[in-house]
């Protein structure tokens, strides 16, 4: 019976890896299954208007008038 049941597992294996060598590795599993098993953690998407605006409460620094002095400060 044992015997038996080494067989099938040897024919099922033979028979999915002449399968897999007919199609694309993206037709067997996706990327995202590739990546969770590594453990590679996955970027997440990137949604619009995702961004703050650092800018929105800044003031424009006011404009001072600058006098050039001469060497004796004058």
């Amino acid at each position: 019976m044992l015997i038996v049941f080494f067989f099938l597992a040897e024919q099922v294996t033979n028979n999915l890896k002449e399968l897999a060598q007919q199609v694309t590795p993206g037709d067997i599993v996706s990327t995202y299954g590739v990546r969770k098993a590594m453990g590679i953690s996955i970027p997440s998407p990137v949604a619009e208007n995702n961004f703050v605006d650092l800018t929105e409460d800044f003031e424009e620094p006011k404009k001072t008038d600058v006098t050039e002095c001469g060497p004796d400060g004058i």
